[in-house]
C-alpha cells in the first residue's frame, strides 16, 4: 500500500506540473493504481486525476471500472460508511460521463443496470444521457418507459420535484440524441407537467429536434385521446400551430380539436372556459387554414347555436364565410331565416342583431345563388332597419344572377 501511495503521489505531482508521459504508459499507471485501491474514495480520486489528464482510448478501462462498481454497489449500499456511499455515487456519475465521451458502446448494459441500482438522481440522469450518447437503441424503450413512469407519478413535495426533475432532464437529453419518434410523447407530456420551469423549457426545446412534424402524432395520440385533460389537448393544438408543418395538417388537428371541444363535458366553470378557448382557437385555425372535412359544418353549427360566448358564435360565422362552400352557405341561410323569424315575432335581442350583421356579409362573401331567397325575405321585412337592408342589398349584389 505504501508503494501505491508513492506512485499515486508521483503522478499527481507530474500532472500538476504539466509534464506528460506517453498515453499508454499513463493509462497503465492509473489502471494499476485504480485496480489496487482498497476503497471507493481512492478509486474516485484516481479517476479524477485521470479525467483531468484527458487521455483518449481509455473507454475499455472505464467500462471495466464501471462494471466492477455496478457489481459492488449492493454491498456498498448495505454496509459501507456514508463517505464510501457518497464516493460511489460520484464515481458512477463520472464514469458514466467518461463512457459517454468515449462512445464505448459495450458498456450500455451496465449503464442501464446502474440506472436501476443507484438511487442518486444525478447518477440516474448521467447513465441515461450516456446511453443517449452511445445511441444504445436496445435500451431506447427502457428510457422512454423511465420518462413515462415519471410523468405518471406526480411528485410530492419539493425534494421529489427536484430529484425527479433531475432524472427527467437526463431522459430528455438522452431522447434528444436518439431522435426517435417514440420519445416524442413522453417529452411532450413532461413539457406540460408540474416540474421546474427549466426542465419544461428543455422539453419544449427538444420536441422539434426529436420530430419535425408532430401533427399526426399529437392529433391521434393526444387531441383525440380520452386520456388527457382539455388543457393538455389545447397545448398539443398550439404545438401543431407553432410547428413548421403543412396547413392541411394544422387544419386536420383543428377539426379534431373542435370535435373534442364539443365532446368534453364538465360542470367545472374553469374547465368549461378552457374547453371554450380550445374550440375558439380551433375555429380560428380552420378559418385561416381551411378544411375539406365535411364534419366541420355540424361542429360550426353547434358553436354558433351553443357557443360559450358571443366571440365563439361570431368566429363560427366568419369561418363559414371563409370556407365559402355550398354547405356553409346552406348553414348561414338557415341562421338568417331563424333570425328573420325572431324579428317578425318581435323577440329580437341586441346580441342577435350582432349575429345578423355578421351573417349577411358572410353570405355575400360566399356568393351562392341559394342565398337570394333569404336575403330578399329580409329586404321585404318591415322590422329590418335601413342599415340591415343596406347590408342585405350589398350581399345580394355579390350573388350570381339567376
Amino acid at each position: 500500500m505504501k508503494r501505491l501511495l508513492i506512485v499515486f503521489g508521483l503522478i499527481c505531482y507530474i500532472a500538476s506540473m504539466g509534464f506528460t508521459a506517453s498515453g499508454n504508459e499513463d493509462l497503465e499507471i492509473y489502471m494499476y493504481l485504480y485496480e489496487n485501491s482498497r476503497t471507493v474514495t481512492d478509486q474516485y480520486n484516481i479517476l479524477l486525476v485521470l479525467q483531468n489528464r484527458k487521455l483518449t482510448g481509455a473507454g475499455e478501462f472505464y467500462a471495466r471500472a464501471f462494471n466492477r462498481l455496478v457489481r459492488q454497489i449492493p454491498q456498498i449500499q448495505r454496509s459501507a460508511p456514508a463517505v464510501e456511499k457518497a464516493a460511489a455515487d460520484d464515481l458512477a456519475q463520472t464514469l458514466a460521463v467518461l463512457i459517454g465521451e468515449e462512445k464505448y458502446t459495450a458498456a450500455a448494459p451496465d449503464l442501464w443496470s446502474a440506472y436501476g441500482a443507484f438511487t442518486a438522481p444525478l447518477v440516474k440522469a448521467e447513465t441515461l444521457i450516456s446511453l443517449g450518447k452511445l445511441r444504445a437503441t436496445d435500451f431506447l424503450p427502457q428510457i422512454v418507459r423511465a420518462l413515462q413512469d415519471i410523468n405518471a407519478a406526480p411528485p410530492r413535495g419539493r425534494e421529489e420535484v427536484d430529484s425527479k426533475g433531475i432524472i427527467a432532464r437526463g431522459a430528455i437529453i438522452a431522447l434528444e440524441k436518439f431522435r426517435d419518434e417514440s420519445g416524442y410523447l413522453p417529452v411532450f407530456i413532461m413539457s406540460v407537467g408540474s416540474y421546474p420551469e427549466r426542465v419544461k423549457e428543455l422539453a419544449r426545446a427538444t420536441l422539434p429536434i426529436i420530430l419535425e412534424d408532430p401533427s399526426a402524432l399529437l392529433t391521434e395520440q393526444v387531441i383525440k385521446s380520452s386520456s388527457y385533460a382539455p388543457s393538455i389537448k389545447f397545448v398539443a393544438l398550439q404545438t401543431i400551430e407553432d410547428a413548421n408543418v403543412p396547413s392541411v395538417s394544422k387544419s386536420a388537428a383543428a377539426v379534431a380539436s373542435l370535435s373534442e371541444g364539443w365532446r368534453a363535458s364538465t360542470n367545472d366553470v374553469r374547465q368549461r372556459g378552457e374547453v371554450a378557448r380550445m374550440r375558439k382557437t380551433s375555429i380560428d385555425m380552420i378559418r385561416r387554414y381551411g378544411t375539406s372535412d365535411p364534419t366541420v359544418y355540424s361542429l360550426l353549427e353547434r358553436s354558433y347555436k351553443e357557443g360559450f360566448d358571443d366571440d365563439e358564435k361570431l368566429t363560427s360565422i366568419q369561418t363559414l364565410g371563409t370556407l365559402a362552400t355550398e354547405d356553409s352557405a346552406k348553414l348561414l341561410n338557415s341562421f338568417l331565416m331563424i333570425l328573420i323569424g325572431k324579428m317578425q315575432s318581435g323577440a329580437f335581442s341586441r346580441i342577435e342583431g350582432d349575429m345578423l350583421r355578421a351573417i349577411i356579409p358572410a353570405i355575400g362573401a360566399i356568393g351562392s345563388a341559394t342565398s337570394r331567397p333569404p336575403l330578399r325575405t329580409l329586404l321585404a321585412l318591415d322590422a329590418a332597419t335601413n342599415a340591415i337592408k343596406t347590408l342585405a342589398n350589398d350581399a345580394l349584389s355579390k350573388l350570381p344572377a339567376q
